[in-house]
């Protein structure tokens, strides 16, 4: 990634770590926020029952999971994130036929929120135990960086699925930051959920 390094792009969770974001020293203690649309009838189903790629099988990713920021995120260790997802496609890789929602929610070691955001699946690629899910936010609120623009931005998730008694694993890219986001390109999966987990069927 040219301009900010790959590694940057892929930490950057709505910390410093993404250039002119201000610090959480300066955050702002926010009003009560509304929370962002949950996810209630997510990914409704295509015509014909289960979305299919090309070998006809069953492409999803569905779960929810949450785990707590460590010292790699400058600023925001002991943070709690949470990222819930409903999606499935009609052709692996491909945005047509493609329907699905995510829901996010940081809040910060103290328990202010940092951004509470929803919005649609837009593109699913499924490798193996790997999902990269991209998507627009259509909702919510990021209080800790206000008069950044969120609403309408691109986000990109990528969830490891390692079956029962095994922490699955996530990583993110906020479109918001200006780190460029392309349909069903993302980051590796760099962080284990501590609790929670996702399924991936592709």
């Amino acid at each position: 990634m040219r301009g900010r390094t790959a590694a940057a792009a892929a930490l950057a969770v709505l910390s410093t770590i993404a250039a002119g974001v201000p610090s959480a020293a300066a955050a702002p203690a926010p009003a009560a926020p509304a929370p962002a649309a949950p996810l209630s009838a997510a990914a409704p189903a295509l015509a014909g029952g289960a979305a299919a790629d090309s070998a006809g099988h069953p492409v999803r990713v569905s779960g929810a999971a949450g785990t707590t920021l460590t010292n790699f995120f400058p600023g925001f260790a002991g943070d709690d994130v949470r990222i819930e997802i409903d999606a499935r496609a009609a052709v692996d890789g491909q945005p047509a036929g493609t329907t699905g929602r995510f829901h996010v929610v940081h809040r910060h070691v103290d328990g202010r929120l940092v951004a509470d955001f929803a919005g649609d699946i837009t593109c699913l690629a499924v490798g193996g135990r790997d999902a990269i899910a991209t998507g627009v936010i259509t909702s919510g609120q990021v209080p800790w960086f206000p008069g950044t623009r969120f609403i309408g931005t691109r986000v990109a998730v990528t969830l490891q699925d390692n079956g029962n008694g095994r922490a699955s694993r996530a990583g993110w890219l906020w479109g918001a930051f200006g780190v460029p986001i392309s349909d069903c390109q993302g980051s590796v999966p760099f962080i284990a959920m501590t609790h929670g987990r996702y399924m991936v069927r592709g």
